[in-house]
């Protein structure tokens, strides 16, 4: 790391752009890369997002997830949960769905959840989506969520 250091002022490289032994957003042998596969949410949390999600979610995205109308009023949205849903989200992180969430959802009032309850409403999705619970609530740490990737079941 000292001899990259040295390297970079002699090359008069700025720190961001010094990247040590590997490649940017490749992990290193020592961290550990977690996925939604991992049991990253608990089935207690999985719960209390069923609990919330018909009345603010299912207006829109269909009572099983699947972005289907429930009712001839209804109008179609995208699936939340199963292999779209996966495949459309496949690779990305948990912190970019869960700000899309909290920042976008529900459409007609952005923001109106607790953290908390986007965290238990996320749980529920990847519940639904096959993804196995674990012993631990999701985090609300953002770093927590940075750390875990979406992925499609093996």
């Amino acid at each position: 790391m000292v001899l990259i250091r040295a390297l970079a002022r002699f090359l008069i490289l700025p720190p961001a752009l010094v990247v040590p032994l590997g490649l940017a957003g490749e992990p290193d042998a020592t961290e550990t890369v977690v996925s939604v596969l991992d049991g990253v949410y608990s089935a207690i949390q999985a719960e209390r997002g069923e609990v919330i999600y018909p009345s603010i979610c299912g207006r829109c995205h269909g009572y099983a997830l699947d972005g289907a109308p429930d009712d001839p009023d209804m109008l179609p949205a995208p699936p939340i949960a199963g292999v779209k849903f996966l495949r459309k989200w496949n690779g990305a992180s948990v912190a970019a769905l869960y700000e899309y969430l909290r920042t976008s959802m529900p459409a007609i009032n952005p923001g109106s959840l607790a953290d908390s309850e986007y965290l238990d409403v996320l749980s529920y999705m990847l519940s639904v989506s096959g993804m196995p619970p674990g012993p631990d609530d999701l985090g609300s740490r953002l770093e927590e969520l940075t750390g875990i990737t979406i992925e499609l079941p093996r």
